[in-house]
Order: C-alpha cells, then structure tokens, then sequence
C-alpha cells in the first residue's frame, strides 16, 4: 500500500471517529441542558411551594388576629394583602407543575377559606367566632396537607432530575475519556506504522546522498517497504551506476585534457606576464598624464586668484590713493573756511555792536544814511548774516566729516591687521554711497535700517574689510534700483525700497554682521556661482564680476571667516558675514 493511501485510511478512520465523538457529544449536551431545565423547573416549584407554606400560616395567622382580636379593619386587610400574594405564587405553582391534581384541592379550600372570611361579622357572638376559627383551622390544615404533598412530589422531582444530571454528565465523561483513548491509539497507529517507517526510509536515504557527496559511487541502498520510497531507492541506485559510469569516463577524459590544459596554461602565462607589463607601463604614463593635468589645473587657479588679488590691489590702491587726493585737496580749503568762520563771526558781532553804538548815540542820522539803510533792509541784514555764518559752521563741519569718512575709509596707512570698530566701517561706507541711497525727483529714498549689536573690537585688514562692505552694499543698492526698473512708473513712488543691517555677537568668540534687501533675489541658476571669478549677472559694462569673489576671498581666506548668501526669488537677499574677534596667524 503506498504512503498516501496509509494516511488517507488512518485520516478517514480519525475523522469519523471525532465525527461520531462530536455528535455523540451533541446529543449529550442537549440531554444534560434538557436535564438541567427540568431541575431547575423543579427547583423552583420547590421553593414556591415552601412560599406558599409561608404564606398560608401568615393568612391564618391574619384571619385569627381578626377573630380573637375584636375584628380589627387592619388584620383583614394584612390577609387581603397575604391571600393575594398567595394566589400569585399559586398560578406560577400551576404553570411549573401541570399536572398535579393536589393544586385542584389547595385552591378549592382556598376558596372556601377566602368565603369565609368575608362572612365573618362583628357582630356574631363567641359561640359564632369559636365555630369560625374551627373552621379557619380546618381549612388551613387541608391546604397545609395538600401543599406538604405538593412538596414531597417536587422534591422527589428535584432528586430526581439532579440523578439525571449526574447520570448523564458521567456518561458525557466517559465517552470523552474513550474518545480521547481511540484518538491517541489511530495517532500511535500512523506513529508506528506509517510515520517511522518513512523516517527511517529518509535517514537511509539522507545518508546515500551523503555517500554519494563524498564520492563513494560503490553504496546501495536497501529499503523494502512496498512504496514509493522504496521505488525512490531504487532509482537512487540506477542513478548511482550511471553516475559511477559517467565518472570512470570523465576520469579518462580529464586525465587527456589535463594535459591539453597544461601546455595551453604554459602560452597562457606567458601571455598574461607580457600583457601585464604592457599595463604596467600604461598606468605610468596615465598617472604621469593625471599629475600634469592636477599641476596645469592648480596652476590655472593660482594664475586666476593672483589675477583677482592683482586686480584687487590695483583697485583698492588707486581708490585709496583717489579717495586720499580727494581727501587731502578737500581738507584744506575746509580747514581754511572752518579757520576763518570764527574770526568772521567775531568781526560781523563787531560791526553790529557798532551800529548799535550809532544808534544809540546818533538817532536821528541823515537823510543819505537813513535811506540808504531803508534800501538796503538793515535788521534783515544783520538776522540773516548771523544765519549765514552758523550754515557755514554747520557746513564746514559736515564736509569735515566727510573728509574723515573718506581717510577712515581708505585706510592707507592701516595695511596690517589692527583691532577696528566694526560699526565704523559699516558707518562710513554708508555715508560715502549716500549720494546713491537718497532719493531723487523720480525716485523714492532707499531705507536703510540699522540695528547694531554691542560689538567688542574686532581684529581685521579695516581696509579690505571696508571694500567687502562696499561692494556687498553696492549690489544691494543695484538690485533695490533694477526692482524699481521693473515696476511701473505709477509703482516708483510706492515701492518701499529697504536696506536692512544688523550686527551680533556669536558663539563669544565671532560676530556676524547680515547685509539684508528686499530687491528682486537671484535666480536659481546663478545662485551657486556668485562667488565665481568674473560670473556676473549685470549688463555687459556694469559689472566685472570680481566683487563678490574678491570679497569671499578677503573674509575666508584673510579673515579666517565666513561669507554666506541667502536669497529667494523676488523677495530677496541676505549676505551673512562671519568673523572671528582674534585672528590666529
């Protein structure tokens, strides 16, 4: 019999065996909650008997009181009360128990009782009243007798019905417990007679396999058990002679191309040793080629950052030397008026005390003199030159001023590193671009908005510093105007135009100075080359595009700094720059 039909048999035997134990099981169940139903059926009449037992001393208690006691109203209505629960429990009694003939009885003398309590006068004598509780009693001990009766039957049932509850849960047990046994003997039965069998068949056959794996083409298998395993060994055992005779073969074969092998192996190595000192020589001339493409590639940068710091040079030194001149020519006729403006304020007040001499002493002058100072308006004269004279103060003063942000900003005699004022710089490149910050007939004034920080000293090269303000605030003022360019001309007017510039202090040992505008932003595509030499995105003739390297090349690499760029398309761009407060070379 073959292995399938062994486990279909035993697995039909088991699924009809635990078929006929759940049906078994089911009738069970329906017998023993049949069982339980009917105890707990008899349960309950037993106890509604022994409530009417209660119930009905209570009535006769109630009756008597009424009786003996001068036929007081609230015992008669305590046995109203006790007879009508009395007759409730009595038809539950009836539903429970159908088919009792002794129920028949307790309600007749229920009734005859309930007659005669309502025929019961007050006005009846003792001889009266003493036929009355005979008569109660009488009553009171049939029902009694009929309910003891009752009871004894319910009883017997309930005894009854418990002894078919356990009968059956017994029997429920038992066929479980031979349920289980037939079970466990079918699972021993495939254990023993099918289950090992095959195992033991596959460890045979798991150590044929390894025989074979290692190369003992001579081992038989011996497996006898009218199956397919045993039609497996055998194939196993023809594919074992086949395989030994394939070997024997390709022993012969290997042993002739062995030899083939080895000769052609010899033309082999000789070839690779050849071919490998071919790539040999191949990879020095690469690495050689590479070497002079890195030298000719670092010289280009070097070539294109001396041609920016040369460029950078040659700028800041004529600047510095133009903004010097200017300066130095500027400085001494300023000195010269500013020298002079209080000697001739001194001689003006002079003059006016004089004539205010005159006219205290001499009121009435001639004629001549007193036209000649009607025409010539003499107290609006003497008002406005003293108005003068503080404009040229207030003047001489400012232009003053800008011949020191002119020499501060230059920075000519400060080459080296020196501990400088920050705000200062940023000061006075504000004030030497202020000819383009402020407005014009057609042009709104550019808003510019400082919030500085409280700043230590800073360690720096002032002058190429103040280039890296210069040019970084240059293109904020160029991007503020190109957004005005593109806006319409009834949009100029109200086109809040807005420099933002904040200072702070970072990490205790640098400081960040952000350089904010609210113009047109840089395009995506140029946002990662803005700090490429000569890449500029202004017209041709603008600009060279050497600022904003030039100035990543003074804070990163002279500064030992940082110099970021954040912008967004049509709101914006923000330059952040980073310094240390002491410089470590």
């Amino acid at each position: 019999m073959r292995i399938w039909q062994k486990f279909l048999s035993s697995s039909l035997v088991l699924a009809a065996l635990i078929c006929l134990m759940m049906t078994s099981a089911f009738r069970l169940y329906q017998a023993e909650t049949a069982a339980e139903k009917i105890q707990k059926r008899t349960a309950y009449a037993l106890s509604i008997t022994h409530s009417l037992e209660k119930a009905l001393k209570d009535q006769a208690l109630a009756l008597k009181d009424f009786v003996v006691l001068g036929y007081n109203i609230t015992n008669m209505i305590q046995f109203q009360k006790i007879r009508s629960n009395f007759l409730i429990d009595l038809d539950k009694l009836e539903f429970v128990m159908d088919e009792v003939p002794e129920l028949s009885f307790v309600r007749r003398r229920h009734a005859f009782l309930t007659h005669l309590a309502n025929t019961i006068d007050s006005k009846n004598n003792l001889v009266t009243s003493q036929q009355d509780l005979q008569a109660i009693n009488s009553y009171i001990q049939d029902i009694t007798f009929y309910l003891a009766d009752i009871s004894q039957k319910a009883q017997k049932q309930n005894n009854t019905a418990n002894e078919r509850v356990a009968r059956i849960r017994k029997m429920n047990t038992n066929f479980q417990f031979l349920g289980i046994i037939g079970i466990f003997l079918i699972f021993l039965f495939k254990l023993i007679m099918i289950i090992l069998p095959v195992i033991r068949s596959l460890h045979k056959l798991q150590i044929g396999v390894a025989k074979i794996g290692a190369g003992d083409l001579n081992y038989h298998l011996d497996i006898k058990t009218n199956d397919e395993i045993e039609q497996l060994a055998d194939e196993f055992n023809q594919m074992t002679m086949k395989l030994r005779d394939f070997y024997y073969s390709l022993e012969s074969r290997v042993s002739e191309r062995t030899s083939e092998l080895f000769e052609l192996n010899q033309d082999l190595q000789t070839e690779i040793v050849d071919r490998r000192k071919a790539e040999i020589n191949l990879k020095q001339s690469q690495i050689q080629l590479t070497q002079k493409a890195q030298e000719l590639e670092q010289a280009l940068q070097e070539l294109q950052q001396t041609q920016i710091q040369l460029i950078q040079n040659e700028k800041m030194s004529s600047l510095g030397q133009l903004v010097a001149g200017i300066a130095h020519e500027i400085n001494n006729p300023v000195n010269f008026i500013h020298g002079n403006i209080t000697p001739l304020e001194e001689c003006f007040q002079n003059l006016i005390q004089l004539i205010n001499l005159y006219q205290t002493y001499y009121p009435q002058p001639v004629d001549e003199i007193q036209y000649y100072m009607e025409d010539i308006d003499l107290p609006f004269i003497v008002e406005d030159t003293s108005k003068i004279i503080a404009s040229l103060d207030v003047g001489a003063k400012r232009i003053r001023e800008i011949v020191l942000s002119l020499r501060n900003f230059s920075r000519l005699d400060e080459a080296d590193i020196k501990e400088v004022n920050i705000h200062e710089g940023i000061d006075n490149t504000l004030l030497i671009l202020q000819h383009r910050i402020k407005g014009k007939p057609q042009e709104a004034e550019i808003e510019v908005i400082k919030n500085y920080g409280d700043l230590p000293v800073v360690e720096c090269y002032p002058g190429q510093l103040n280039q890296v303000f210069m040019n970084i605030i240059s293109n904020a003022i160029d991007a503020l105007e190109e957004h005005r360019n593109k806006n319409s001309l009834s949009d100029i007017n109200t086109c809040n135009k807005r420099i933002y510039i904040q200072t702070k202090l970072i990490k205790n040992d640098r400081i960040a100075i952000h350089i904010v505008d609210n113009g047109m932003g840089i395009p995506e595509e140029s946002r990662n080359r803005i700090f490429d030499p000569f890449f500029t995105t202004k017209p041709i003739g603008k600009g060279t595009g050497l600022g904003l390297s030039i100035s990543y090349q003074v804070i990163t690499a002279k500064h030992e700094g940082k110099l970021q760029c954040i912008t967004t398309p049509g709101k914006g761009t923000e330059f952040i720059i980073e310094l240390p407060i002491k410089q470590h070379n």
